[in-house]
């Protein structure tokens, strides 16, 4: 019996060194079949022999559009052309661990969840387009949490890139609001969320990279505004759905969190505290060591190492 097939839209503009990474990511999948859907949102010409090249037996759908439209446009015109049972999306800048398809398709196929999601390391560093090389400066797991649409509703804890969802899901939530120049993952999530449960896998299976100031726009002082305005868009979109249960969880999730920074603070003190206090044995130490030093013991102590060893060198 044949697996289902799994598309992968990918959208892209004016990275192409950045987009043949996340693309042989892709290829470097254990599972199959897989269909790429490549989006390009008005950038520079690709070379598809090359792509192709890169995807080998991946199926390869290029739309290229005139002009750019925007993340959540691009997206849905990617769900429109997929073809696969299970969509997932990955960004030109990212990429997938090779066991990622394998191990969520498998829950997929075994439960009756239609949406599930791993976990994502983030991964900090910045890129030199010249010699093409990666430094890397640090990483860290993103998120870890399981499925909470509470959650989902107070942050964006899922990166999009973690997901893989049935095709079904399109249907009813008709992909992306356009309406929105950022943060239409987590409007799409918000709205899946309060009609299907998420299945979470534990695993590490996707690479969510942070670029140098110059490389990635998500990271620029110019692009803060649009995403603090954008924030406060979904959150009026929804608000409806900040019904009494949700504001509780909050609540809750601010006591514990309350919590946890008092625990943090009480043991920090403590640390303070017994480093002061082995700071004040080391002075203690040292003062009596100095108080040896300088007694008439101390002092003819080192007058003989002295006379003994000017005779050792003389025997020697």
């Amino acid at each position: 019996m044949s697996e289902p097939l799994v598309s992968i839209i990918v959208r892209t503009k004016d990275r192409p060194r950045l987009l043949m990474k996340a693309l042989w990511s892709i290829f470097a999948q254990t599972y199959r079949p897989l269909e790429v859907i490549l989006v390009n949102d008005g950038g520079c010409d690709l070379d598809i022999d090359e792509i192709k090249g890169t995807l080998k037996d991946v199926s390869l759908n290029y739309v290229r559009l005139e002009k750019n439209t925007g993340r959540a446009h691009a997206g849905n015109v990617g769900i429109d052309n997929a073809k696969g049972e299970y969509v997932g999306f990955l960004d030109d800048d990212d990429e997938l661990y090779s066991e990622h398809l394998t191990a969520i398709v498998s829950v997929l196929k075994n439960t009756d969840c239609k949406i599930a999601y791993t976990d994502s390391e983030i991964i900090f560093g910045s890129y030199n387009f010249g010699t093409m090389e990666f430094t890397e400066t640090g990483r860290r797991v993103f998120s870890s949490k399981d499925f909470s649409a509470n959650d989902l509703l107070i942050e964006n804890y899922i990166p999009l890139i973690t997901i893989l969802f049935n095709k079904d899901i399109f249907l009813v939530e008709k992909g992306f609001d356009e309406e929105f120049e950022a943060y239409e993952d987590w409007d799409l999530l918000i709205r899946c969320g309060l009609k299907h449960p998420f299945y979470h896998i534990k695993m590490v299976t996707t690479k969510y990279v942070q670029w140098n100031r110059e490389l990635q726009i998500a990271q620029s002082s110019e692009y803060a505004g649009i995403l603090e305005r954008e924030y406060d868009r979904v959150l009026q979109k929804h608000a409806v759905k900040y019904v009494p249960g949700v504001v509780r969880f909050c609540r809750d999730s601010l006591a514990g969190l309350k919590a946890a920074v008092l625990e943090r603070d009480t043991r920090i003190e403590i640390l303070i505290t017994t480093n002061k206090d082995l700071q004040c044995k080391v002075s203690e130490r040292d003062e009596y060591i100095r108080f040896l030093q300088s007694g008439r013991g101390w002092r003819l102590l080192s007058k003989y190492y002295k006379v003994r060893d000017r005779l050792l060198k003389v025997f020697h």
